[in-house]
């Protein structure tokens, strides 16, 4: 009785699979005919068992039969559709959505559960997310591990796993099941209870194609077909189809909509990446962070770069802008100049100034007491300072008190903020004195920081009455501090110089302090690009790392390659798989290298009073260059990953 006849009525049956003179040669010295001439039938219903000795091509006929490998001659149909004409991402989709596998290593992923197993079995046949898990569950219930569906694979025995391998198989309603030696790894009673599972399944309308070498096993199928170098030797039926009823016979699908490769969503690409990184997840966390440190020393530098000016302009702003300075300059002769000493009065009588203060540089020295060498300075310099020195540079007294009318004209001094740290004074007690110009000064304050007046920071001032008196200063100013109207500094810039030296404008020199910080706030930044490139050192060792944890784990992974390949991932879908866990891993490590850079950007911030600063260039130019980087590691690993054969694979595990 025809397969047709015994499905009842008399309409025709598409066999779920045709072989029509196939065979399969690899190359060599002698070629290797691993299949020849090999034609047979597969009507749906049919439990059929494929037998023979070692090396008779059992294997080979299974890969073919399930579009892992193209046959070198013949032809070949599935559900109908001549899958010898087809492209590769055709026939990968085609096997998605039409065949099982059951392997006899089992292939079953050890680090997600048994229920996540089998939600990947549909992964590439294009069901959603949700709807892989409902059918995953409903098929674990199937095979009676319904309460094993949050457990490990490495907390199943061999039977359970082999069950989970068979529901993962089935999990997708497939045409037909291919089984390879699915209890050769099976104690007798597991191997068994497989056998009645498969059985059981067969009975409810399940086609399944059995590869073993187990006569006895093959002995209770319906059909056992014999393969012996490569050819069938026999072909005989024991028993008759499953009942119609339980068959869903197969038809021609009139288009090729099926053979269109799922598209992975980006969940679907993150999981998986994720995933492949949990495996491995100490080889991993040092891959990335080589790009964490990268990133966290770029992120780091730019954001200390960009606070620090950040800081130093609301400095400059707070400060003001409007501060222009007159100093002594040089004749044509290189001869230092000298200002009038009636010039802060006739500065004070120009349009447009609102505050004139001046000092004048003494020839005399400052040490901490009279024993101290001569030639030991310090750098320190010794002004006569006016006594509305202080609001005009913009700065204030710290310890102590600032020169007045009566201590001008005493023996009193004030330090500028460096010159008592150069003197080992910070607080200023009653008697304190310095030694100044051969005699003893009084110590009346210290002064606080001034930016805008440098200077001053290592100066001791006196009053202009005490230095003509104790130290014969001849009272011509070197420095005179202008605080101009906001909107007249350029015109009051222009005219200072010929209003402080009416004779010889030339032998003075104008500036705007708040010109230099700004340039100084700039500066900062031209070492910015040598350390930037030092953190990109970084993260080439960190691509580095990333590349060579790829390619291990291509290495590492051809069984999990091939398994994807058979539940029928195209090549492009596992190049993009491992280039996505190679974009991971970096992305990963270049997010832990944002959050470390701006920990310490923050941390070093707050210490020096600035406001803190990450620019977007920072974090996102991190970050988007972590990416690329493990894209441009994981592309020659992806690559190789990619051109694996699924047999080639499937065999070296």
């Amino acid at each position: 009785m025809t397969p047709a006849a015994e499905l009842g009525g008399g309409g025709h049956v598409t066999p779920v699979l045709e072989l029509d003179g196939i065979g399969t040669t690899y190359p060599g010295e002698p070629p290797v005919h691993a299949l020849r001439d090999v034609s047979l039938r597969v009507d749906p219903g049919e439990f059929v068992a494929v037998v023979g000795p070692s090396g008779s091509g059992k294997s080979t006929l299974l890969h073919v039969m399930g579009t892992l490998d193209r046959p070198t001659a013949g032809r070949m149909r599935l559900t109908g559709l001549d899958v010898t004409a087809l492209s590769d991402e055709e026939i990968a989709a085609l096997r998605a959505r039409t065949i099982g596998f059951v392997f006899q290593q089992f292939f079953l992923d050890e680090h997600i559960t048994a229920l996540e197993n089998l939600a990947n079995g549909l992964l590439y046949a294009g069901v959603p997310a949700d709807e892989r898990r409902h059918r995953a569950a409903d098929a674990l219930a199937a095979v009676g591990l319904a309460d094993r569906a949050t457990f490990l694979p490495t907390h199943m025995s061999g039977g359970q796993r082999q069950r989970v391998a068979i529901a993962r198989a089935l999990v997708g309603t497939p045409a037909l099941v291919l089984a390879d030696e699915p209890t050769g790894n099976l104690d007798t009673a597991s191997g068994a209870e497989i056998l009645a599972l498969l059985q059981g399944l067969n009975r409810r309308g399940t086609t399944i194609v059995v590869i073993t070498h187990d006569r006895d096993l093959a002995a209770g199928m319906p059909r056992r077909i014999e393969v012996r170098d490569g050819r069938v030797v026999a072909d005989s039926r024991s028993g008759p189809l499953a009942p119609r009823a339980a068959v869903a016979p197969v038809t021609q699908e009139p288009d090729t909509a099926r053979l269109a490769p799922a598209r992975l969503t980006l969940r679907d690409l993150v999981r998986m990446a994720a995933a492949g990184l949990n495996t491995r997840r100490q080889r991993a966390a040092m891959s990335a962070l080589g790009i964490a440190i990268g990133v966290a020393a770029t992120v780091a530098v730019l954001g200390l770069s960009a606070s620090a000016q950040a800081g130093l302009l609301a400095e400059i702003d707070r400060l003001g802008t409007n501060l222009l300075t007159v100093a002594n300059g040089t004749n044509f002769l290189g001869q230092a100049g000298e200002m009038p000493t009636a010039a802060p009065d006739m500065i004070a009588r120009l349009g447009g100034t609102e505050q004139v203060a001046y000092t004048g540089q003494l020839s005399a020295s400052a040490y901490r007491n009279p024993l101290v060498p001569s030639g030991d300075t310090g750098g320190l310099t010794v002004r006569a300072a006016s006594v509305d020195l202080l609001p005009v540079i913009g700065t204030t007294v710290a310890k102590g008190s600032y020169l007045n009318a009566a201590t001008a004209t005493l023996p009193v001094a004030v330090l500028g903020a460096a010159a008592a740290t150069q003197l080992g004074i910070d607080q200023v007690t009653p008697g304190e004195r310095i030694w100044v110009g051969g005699q003893w000064f009084y110590l009346a304050g210290i002064l606080a920081p001034a930016p805008l007046a440098p200077e001053i920071d290592t100066s001791v001032l006196i009053g202009f009455p005490a230095a003509a008196s104790y130290l014969d200063f001849d009272s011509h100013p070197s420095t005179v501090y202008v605080r101009a109207n906001n909107s007249q500094v350029a015109a009051v810039d222009s005219l200072l110089g010929q209003q402080a030296d009416p004779e010889d404008p030339s032998q003075v020199s104008v500036s705007q302090p708040s010109k230099a910080l700004v340039a100084r706030a700039q500066a900062k930044g031209a070492f910015t690009g040598l350390f930037v490139a030092l953190a990109a050192v970084a993260l080439l060792v960190g691509g580095i790392g990333v590349a060579n944890i790829m390619v291990i784990s291509v290495l590492e992974r051809r069984g999990e390659i091939g398994l994807r390949r058979a539940l029928g991932a195209t090549r492009t879908q596992i190049r993009v798989q491992f280039l996505s866990e190679a974009m991971l891993l970096a992305g990963l490590g270049g997010l832990a290298g944002i959050a470390a850079g701006v920990l310490a950007t923050a941390v070093y911030a707050i210490t020096q009073g600035w406001s803190i600063v990450v620019p977007p260039l920072a974090w996102a130019g991190g970050l988007a260059a972590a990416l690329a980087i493990g894209a441009i590691s994981g592309l020659v690993p992806a690559q190789r990953a990619a051109a694996l054969s699924p047999t080639e694979a499937l065999r070296t595990v």
